[in-house]
């Protein structure tokens, strides 16, 4: 499943598993993009973004930030009131969660998602100093 922004019109789009054959295109505006046979390889997954052709992607668990930080911040609003046992409650789920969900691959460009396709060996976790460096070409 691919998940992005079209670069001309802003649509957040979501790409079922489809043809390798078949081309990329946005929703709204029908902006076509490459095949996914040209950016994703079988044995060794993305190569690089199919959305903006960026080779610099890094890899996470497919975990929402904002569900992460509302289970940290219930656990902590409870925690006077559980005698501090909904803050070990919290670690448990977020430990549970961190096992259990799957890792996704993200360009450090345009934000595109990459689910349920073979991780490249080449990605590494999220690294500040080249996300900086794309923010920095945004100014």
């Amino acid at each position: 499943m691919l998940e992005y922004n079209c670069r001309d019109c802003g649509k957040v789009n979501e790409l079922e598993n489809e043809d390798p054959a078949a081309e990329i295109a946005c929703s709204s505006c029908g902006r076509k993009y490459a095949t996914s046979s040209q950016f994703i390889d079988p044995q060794k997954g993305v190569l690089r973004c199919g959305i903006c052709g960026c080779h610099d992607l890094y890899i996470q668990k497919d975990f929402s930030r904002k569900v992460g930080c509302a289970i940290a911040a219930a656990g902590a609003i409870l925690a006077p009131f559980t005698k501090f046992i909904s803050l070990a409650v919290a670690a448990l789920v977020d430990f549970v969660l961190y096992r259990v969900l799957p890792l996704i691959t993200i360009c450090y460009r345009c934000g595109a998602i990459y689910r349920e396709v073979p991780l490249n060996p080449e990605h590494q976790p999220f690294n500040l100093g080249i996300n900086d460096r794309y923010r920095a070409n945004e100014r």
